[in-house]
């Protein structure tokens, strides 16, 4: 099974080359980078959630919030957490150059159909 890393490194390999796959393909492909995206937050919900009681916990330990944040940071909750944002960043990123894509080929369209 693959996981949300390998589709979204799929999906920026597929859109490397988005002026062959066409404006039909490139909107089929944007409709599952969103529902990708949908997924991918709800894991960041999640590992916010576990990352969270860690830093309680690491907060009763060590007596002083800023300390906890530095303990939390180094923690493998905190790792999981934050790659999901990185992530959702390159989602996000996909996601406007498909879209800037779309407009493009629109704007083409209406120049040529003039």
């Amino acid at each position: 099974m693959k996981t949300i890393r390998d589709l979204i490194k799929s999906k920026s390999e597929l859109l490397r080359d988005i002026d062959k796959l066409g404006p039909a393909t490139a909107s089929e492909e944007l409709v599952q980078l969103a529902s990708l995206l949908s997924s991918l937050n709800a894991e960041i919900v999640e590992k916010q959630f576990i990352l969270n009681q860690k830093k309680v916990e690491l907060l009763a330990e060590a007596k002083s919030v800023a300390k906890a944040k530095l303990l939390a940071e180094a923690t493998t909750e905190w790792r999981e957490w934050f790659e999901r944002i990185s992530q959702r960043d390159a989602l996000e990123e996909l996601i406007r150059s498909v879209k800037y894509f779309l407009r493009s080929a629109e704007s083409e369209q209406r120049e040529f159909t003039r």
